[in-house]
């Protein structure tokens, strides 16, 4: 028996003994009917230490007092919810080893995992914006304007968003379609015009 069902047995026992209305006193039977238990279990806890009111010796009825019996397995049930060193030792090692199989199966991941690849991944999004990007932009808009895309015009904006973006602070946030500061208007003006043409 759990301790968890230990509880649940001596909970119902004293509200079985309460709507029976027994005496504080029970032999064996009566006892394994308000603690919802076989006599046979009685006999088992009988050897584990439940107090028993007067011995009558082998083929006689036992007399037990029904608090006693009832404390004695709430004190059983605490006991048995206590975690031994041992069991915690092993809970803990369990643990570890679930976590370990986590991590292996890529279920789970550590926060000093993540740091690398969050690393990783931003300097291969660093990468891709800086050498690939401009590229590919200022050929793709060549291609629709039908005019020559000056290629580090593209970069400069990429490096620009690169480096604010390196010194983000979430208390600097500005609401979209208001100038930064960061940029000169004349310089963005200059540079539309330079795409336009």
């Amino acid at each position: 028996m759990t301790a968890s069902e230990l509880l649940q047995a001596c909970c119902q026992a004293m509200t079985n003994w309460r709507e029976a209305g027994y005496p504080d006193e029970a032999n064996k039977r009566n006892l394994a009917e308000i603690l919802g238990i076989s006599e046979r279990s009685l006999t088992d806890w009988q050897k584990d230490g439940m107090p028993v009111l007067h011995s009558a010796g082998r083929g006689g009825s036992n007399r037990y007092s029904v608090g006693e019996a009832i404390e004695w397995m709430l004190a059983r049930a605490a006991e048995a919810s206590r975690e031994s060193a041992k069991d915690r030792l092993d809970r803990l090692r369990g643990d570890q080893l679930e976590r370990d199989m986590l991590k292996e199966d890529a279920v789970l991941v550590m926060p000093e995992d993540l740091d690398v690849e969050y690393a990783a991944m931003v300097e291969a999004a660093r990468a891709e914006m800086l050498f690939n990007m401009p590229d590919a932009l200022a050929a793709e808009l060549t291609a629709i304007m039908g005019d020559e895309v000056d290629v580090s015009i593209i970069r400069r904006h990429v490096e620009a968003a690169l480096t604010t973006l390196s010194h983000y602070d979430p208390s600097d946030d500005i609401e979209p379609g208001e100038p930064s500061g960061d940029e000169d208007a004349s310089t963005l003006e200059e540079e539309r015009e330079a795409l336009d043409s």
